[in-house]
């Protein structure tokens, strides 16, 4: 409970912080422009400013800057003040044309920008130092099966910034062995913060695990199924008496003209902004290995149709003629020095939204897979199939939060809860972190 209070006050430390820091961002700016603070010019700016700080508060809570900091990698956090603020000065701008504040000069926005990105992550880097100092790591339990409790480790111990202490694992055999009461007192010994419920563990577990937790004030964090999955995104509704959770087709969901036409406009949009890198990138692959610009590749997307997919050329020409088709990984041989920057960087797919426009793809969505590993992963992973109930995309949810080496079922988990959960908003808040994602490079791994 310490550790909650905690958090809360040093919540309320960052936003008064961050808000500090944007005003202090922006009147630096007017100075190092015009030599003066107080003036006419930077009266343009306090009548827009409620809207601005209101606006980047919701921007970086979209980009999760105000919850379990300590418990992320530090450079996810720092990183992510970049396309953050870029979007901040774009929304100012915009937000200067709506007002006509045509005393706001346009060169302070090119001065806050380099600004704004330096002050955020020198002041959230000390805060998060700060915190740290004063805050001890949430004691956790792991109960399933061996395999999984060890798959869970790995990820709670690579990717949570020691913000958990991995205390003790009870796996499936020995959670069966004890009664409700012996469980209890085992647990009790411990003093566990957070209980985590691999997959694998059964409803009727869960529930028990569940009401436990509730009993002795744990917090508790379950690995979902599909069925879980889907039960999480219904709406609940009210027939007379009984309430009731109503669950839309995943097709329903995620098959909208709004999404379609954005995915036309923005792709488009995107493709003319982006030629003069296209070029540039064309003409590095062809002077630096033999072979095409352009990679053209077979694809499963919705209702297990195949598609030519577009990508730029990251590997050796011929790359599987004696293999076969393999999965790549992070020390692959075959990808060239080009096409190792273009994968950190996610540029290899921009030739997709040629796709996007063409409808075969959507901007957002389960990455389309090769039939090969397609027909492979249906009689591998239970549920597999449900991902083809929507459009492929460019970027995802699982694009963002996993890597290229992460495990298909763990991708296909986050490819469902996308497509359980989509939205425009979601659609939005998975754009801006895909710019995270490309700034850090990581991903890619």
């Amino acid at each position: 409970m310490e550790n909650k209070n905690r958090e809360k006050i040093f919540n309320v430390i960052r936003v008064l912080g961050d808000i500090v820091v944007i005003n202090g961002a922006f009147i630096l700016s007017f100075y190092i422009r015009l030599n003066e603070i107080f003036s006419t010019n930077i009266e343009a700016y306090f009548k827009s400013m409620p809207f601005i700080l209101i606006f980047s508060i919701l921007i970086f809570s979209m980009f999760n800057l105000y919850k379990d900091q300590t418990r992320k990698p530090l450079s996810d956090i720092l990183y992510a003040f970049i396309p953050a603020s870029f979007v901040i000065i774009l929304f100012s701008v915009t937000l200067s044309y709506f007002f006509q504040t045509y005393k706001f000069p346009r060169s302070v926005f090119l001065l806050t920008l380099p600004i704004l990105i330096i002050f955020m992550i020198v002041w959230r880097y000390f805060l998060i130092r700060i915190e740290k100092h004063y805050e001890s790591p949430k004691k956790v339990v792991i109960i399933g099966s061996n395999n999984l409790i060890n798959k869970l480790r790995k990820n709670i111990k690579k990717h949570t910034n020691k913000g958990y202490n991995i205390i003790d694992t009870i796996n499936k055999d020995k959670f069966h062995s004890l009664t409700e009461k012996e469980l209890k007192d085992e647990l009790n010994k411990i003093k566990p913060d957070i209980l985590f419920i691999t997959s694998d563990i059964s409803i009727a577990d869960k529930k028990e695990l569940f009401y436990i937790s509730i009993e002795e004030d744990w917090e508790i964090s379950i690995v979902p199924e599909f069925y879980e999955i889907m039960i999480s995104g219904g709406d609940l509704k009210q027939i007379g008496e009984f309430p009731v959770y109503n669950i839309k087709s995943l097709k329903e969901r995620n098959g909208s003209i709004l999404k379609r036409l954005l995915d036309g406009t923005a792709s488009l949009t995107a493709l003319i902004i982006l030629s003069p890198i296209i070029l540039i990138i064309s003409i590095l692959i062809k002077l630096t290995s033999r072979g095409p610009i352009f990679y053209e590749q077979y694809r499963v997307s919705e209702d297990g149709k195949e598609f030519k997919v577009y990508k730029f050329r990251t590997m050796v020409q011929n790359a599987e003629k004696n293999t076969g088709p393999v999965l790549s990984n992070s020390n692959d041989s075959r990808v060239t020095k080009v096409g190792k920057f273009l994968r950190k960087t996610r540029l290899d797919e921009v030739p997709q939204l040629i796709n996007v426009l063409k409808g075969d793809m959507s901007l957002i969505g389960p990455r389309p897979e090769r039939p090969h590993f397609v027909n492979k992963f249906k009689k591998e992973i239970q549920d597999y199939e449900f991902r083809h109930h929507i459009k492929s995309g460019i970027t995802g949810l699982a694009q963002i939060n996993g890597f290229y080496s992460t495990d298909p079922e763990e991708k296909l988990r986050m490819d469902l809860i996308y497509a359980n959960n989509n939205n425009i908003i979601f659609d939005l808040k998975i754009i801006l972190n895909t710019l995270k994602v490309i700034l850090i490079g990581h991903k890619s791994e």
